[in-house]
């Protein structure tokens, strides 16, 4: 995992490390460690996701370092995906 990834995702949203933390109940410097020297749980990285508000997966990931390309043919209509948040966006408006 690149903790690099979860620092990203808490500038993104005025979030310090310290408030993640403490939102999640945790020792700052346990959460610290479990993340750059150890190995956390799926639990833990649930409820760092939930506290982000982004799926487990985006935490192993930037989204944009992930490659997606490809197109959907949803109810007629061709839709061209060419990375994940043109895919987020198909997905809502399908959802709808």
């Amino acid at each position: 995992m690149d903790y690099s990834i979860i620092k990203n995702l808490l500038e993104e949203r005025n979030m310090s490390f310290k408030e993640l933390s403490d939102t999640l109940g945790v020792d700052r410097n346990n959460l610290y460690n479990s993340l750059t020297k150890g190995n956390p749980t799926l639990q833990r990285l649930e409820a760092i996701a939930e506290v982000l508000d982004v799926p487990v997966w985006r935490l192993f990931t930037d989204e944009n370092r992930v490659e997606i390309y490809g197109t959907i043919v949803y109810q007629g209509e061709v839709y061209s995906i060419n990375s994940v948040k043109d895919f987020t966006a198909l997905a809502e408006k399908i959802s709808k």
